[in-house]
């Protein structure tokens, strides 16, 4: 649709049952720690009481791509 930005997802899921809880784009900041966190803190913002108090673990698991692989060539 004539865009030329590329947005880039960060989520949330339960890994034992697969269910998306939240889902973050990002444009231009998404390679940094900051939209990391971020997301963390809105998907956080998004949960009732509840939901917090029965989360016991959040485990992050970050995919960076090809960047920060550590092969490198000489």
């Amino acid at each position: 649709m004539g865009c030329t930005e590329k947005y880039t997802p960060c989520g949330s899921f339960a890994q034992d049952t697969g269910e998306l809880l939240y889902i973050n784009f990002g444009s231009c900041s998404y390679k940094t720690r900051d939209f990391i966190v971020d997301s963390l803190i809105q998907w956080w913002k998004t949960m009732t009481p509840e939901q917090k108090l029965d989360t016991e673990l959040i485990q992050i698991k970050v995919d960076n791509g090809p960047e920060t692989s550590g092969v490198r060539t000489q």
